[in-house]
């Protein structure tokens, strides 16, 4: 399969509610142009006669909470002195039928994962943000077992809510695979003495940006939820790309500059918590895959995402399971292929 690139949005076709919401602001267009889309939302780059700004706004009703939150959460950080997150600066719910938030714009690059430096101020920026605050848990194991709740919770939304995308094979591999992690975790139950709970940015790969300064910002909080924030930390670092010597660097950083973490292995607790990961992308991909569905958005890419979380569990899980749910995905794509005449 090629995977399927989002296609671009015409600015155009805002133009009207942008010039109302900076008219009120005070400030003259001279340019809309469409940076970029995820599932759920688009992002524009708004240039006024006095700076530039990032304008983004949800794609259908059910999102608009989401980046009416993204707006919340980063004013709430800023007033706590993080200063790694773009301000937000407007919050629109009456030209924008989906609602629309103006953030500055954090003018730059993607940040890589291959250079100490940056990777230290990643590091520090997250470190700032779990600082401002968090909770310690105390028993260890049942902070464990709460990702594996939550890896239950998650697969029994999928069952019951769109019966339509499932199949035996998928029922019994969720099943299997929730058997084999419970397993690891009574096996890892020595490895964290202690949790730490806080707000999570929720999608941090891909979301640091570098500007023309060296300085590091991180964008998109959109999926920010409260949750384990070494689960978070961990899950980046093994999932980025880093090469070990990076990943030693960061996590001495990172527990340097929030040190509710500094006698934690994060390196053993990474394996941990990356174990169930793929089970959890399935998942959070066959959800997606039913929004895109119904409104339209797209659907083959994320039914590609699906098939590459389900090869994906062969990494952790054992042979059979991953045969399993392969099987059970490649069932359910030629069934939607057929039934939505998808083009992959």
């Amino acid at each position: 399969m090629m995977l399927k690139r989002f296609e671009s949005i015409d600015p155009n076709t805002i133009k009207e509610p942008v010039l109302k919401i900076f008219e009120k602001l005070g400030e003259v267009i001279e340019d809309i142009s469409f940076l970029g889309r995820g599932e759920a939302s688009a992002v524009f780059k708004i240039t006024t006669n006095n700076t530039l700004y990032a304008l983004k706004t949800a794609l259908y009703p059910e999102r608009t909470q989401k980046i009416l939150n993204e707006a919340k959460i980063r004013r709430e950080f800023i007033d706590k002195g993080v200063q790694c997150v773009p301000a937000p600066r407007y919050v629109d719910q009456e030209f924008f039928k989906n609602g629309a938030i103006v953030f500055d714009f954090a003018e730059g690059i993607h940040s890589d994962y291959q250079d100490e430096t940056t990777v230290k101020k990643m590091a520090r920026n997250l470190a700032d943000i779990h600082n401002v605050e968090f909770d310690i848990i105390h028993d260890g194991l049942e902070q464990m077992k709460k990702n594996h709740q939550a890896l239950k919770k998650t697969m029994n939304h999928i069952e019951t809510d769109y019966p339509h995308l499932m199949n035996p094979s998928i029922s019994k591999a969720f099943s299997l695979a929730l058997d084999e992690y419970e397993t690891l975790i009574i096996d890892s139950k020595d490895l964290l003495p202690f949790g730490i709970s806080g707000i999570l940015h929720g999608d941090i790969g891909g979301h640091f940006i570098t500007d023309p300064h060296g300085k590091v910002w991180l964008v998109d909080w959109e999926n920010s939820e409260y949750g384990d924030i070494i689960e978070e930390i961990c899950t980046f670092v093994f999932y980025s790309g880093m090469g070990e010597d990076l990943r030693e660097i960061f996590f001495k950083e990172y527990k340097t500059c929030f040190p509710p973490a500094a006698t934690l292995d994060l390196n053993q607790l990474g394996y941990y918590y990356i174990f169930p990961m793929p089970a959890f992308n399935i998942c959070f991909g066959m959800d997606q895959l039913n929004t895109n569905l119904i409104h339209n958005l797209e659907p083959e890419r994320k039914l590609q995402d699906v098939n590459a979380s389900a090869r994906n569990w062969k990494k952790y899980f054992t042979k059979s399971i991953a045969a399993l749910i392969q099987e059970g995905v490649n069932e359910l794509t030629l069934k939607l292929v057929n039934e939505y005449n998808l083009c992959l």
